[in-house]
């Protein structure tokens, strides 16, 4: 979340796609969001606000857990058996 950028009105959830759309193609996602958790100290917002998106910075540090997407197709492809 860039220096020197307006965040006046900007809402956590506006922040945070800022945040997501500006990473780089290839991004470690859960990597730069546990490393953006660390500089949000400096994001001149209410603390209610900037609790909001520690929030959702730390949902986008959680691997989400389950089956591979190819796993799933395997496993209904072997049910239609």
């Amino acid at each position: 979340m860039g220096e020197g950028s307006s965040r006046q009105g900007a809402t956590p959830e506006t922040l945070f796609l800022a945040w997501l759309f500006a990473q780089p193609p290839g991004t470690d996602i859960a990597s730069a969001a546990k490393a953006e958790i660390g500089r949000i100290g400096r994001i001149e917002i209410a603390a209610e606000q900037r609790a909001r998106l520690i929030g959702l910075l730390t949902q986008a540090t959680v691997t989400p857990q389950g089956a591979s997407r190819k796993a799933r197709r395997q496993r209904h492809s072997a049910a239609d058996l």
